[in-house]
């Protein structure tokens, strides 16, 4: 029963969800006792989507077992999902009960207090995460829980009337909109900074990456968009951004076979690693990524033909500031 239990585990880990919950079917069969057997098919049901198959393997694993931490903060994970933000409530204070150092629980248990407009609630609890992260000398952890604080605190001033969140990452898709995607890509780049977990944010640098036809950092940024949407329980959403990471995927094998073939002789920008000059390397400071950087520069080639290079990288950084002034 062990090696089919494992077989599904790797299976999972490879993302074949439909077969690893085939093997831990198998697995039951053979010890319908076994708690990780339903512990790991409920997982794979809630990587599927199937979140009330996930909840029903997760009731009979904890009934096998009544003090499985991770089981707990899974069906928490499970009942956010179904916006069952109280039973997902109950479950997280019974995870705390039995490990009182759970850092990710604090976390969802402050997502949960800001769902309900509890700001002060979310922001004691991620405190509590904080001190955790301090302990443990987790400074990359530490700064989310400020980051993430921060921005509550910008939420809670927001109901009062200030710009909402939502309504920056409107601004964000009217300057895509409207072409100026090098400014749009920055304002990407300062929430992520603020928030290096802002599921949105990488959704969104994703599409302009997309747009300038940089489908691999598009595919990384909207790959790191599903894990956040799924780490908040947006199932739905992260499968959606996991589909067309596999199209970006496709889309980069199609772009990179297409740069090998013969082509009519254009305006084109000579491709370098890292920033040759003060120009460029003044862009990129403006950016923060460099393929994007040579990107813009390539868009205003396409656009303005005909021009010296130096005449585009100052007008990718000309558009940039301008936008900023």
């Amino acid at each position: 029963m062990e090696e089919v239990l494992q077989q599904g585990i790797a299976k999972a880990k490879n993302g074949d969800y439909t077969a690893a919950i085939e093997l831990f079917t198998k697995a039951i069969a053979l010890n319908d006792k076994s708690a990780q057997a339903y512990y790991h098919r409920g997982l794979a049901y809630y990587d599927l989507g199937n979140i009330a198959s996930a909840i029903a393997d997760y009731d009979r694993s904890l009934n096998l077992d009544s003090r499985q931490v991770n089981v707990y903060f899974s069906r928490a994970m499970a009942f956010l999902a179904m916006d069952n933000l109280q039973s997902s409530i109950i479950d997280l204070q019974v995870v705390l009960s039995l490990d009182p150092n759970c850092d990710k629980a604090y976390k969802l248990q402050a997502n949960i207090c800001v769902r309900l407009k509890e700001y002060d609630e979310a922001i004691d609890y991620l405190k509590q995460a904080g001190k955790i992260y301090l302990e443990r000398q987790d400074k990359e952890s530490c700064r989310f829980c400020l980051a993430r604080i921060r921005q509550i605190e910008q939420q809670k001033i927001e109901v009062q009337g200030g710009v909402t969140n939502q309504a920056f990452l409107q601004q964000i898709q009217q300057k895509i909109d409207r072409g100026n995607l090098g400014e749009a890509f920055s304002d990407c780049n300062w929430l992520l900074q603020l928030d290096p977990y802002d599921a949105e944010a990488y959704q969104y640098r994703g599409k302009i990456s997309e747009k300038l036809g940089e489908y691999e950092q598009a595919r990384q940024d909207l790959h790191q968009a599903a894990k956040c949407f799924r780490s908040q329980g947006n199932i739905a959403e992260a499968q959606k951004l996991t589909r067309r990471c596999l199209e970006l995927q496709l889309n980069n094998v199609n772009h990179i076979a297409r740069k090998t073939t013969p082509q009519p002789k254009i305006h084109r920008l000579t491709r370098t690693s890292q920033p040759q000059n003060a120009l460029q390397r003044r862009l990129y400071v403006l950016v923060g990524n460099w393929n994007i950087a040579q990107s813009l520069v390539e868009r205003l080639m396409q656009l303005h033909p005909a021009k010296p290079e130096t005449w585009y990288w100052e007008k990718a950084i000309y558009d940039l500031e301008r936008d900023r002034l």
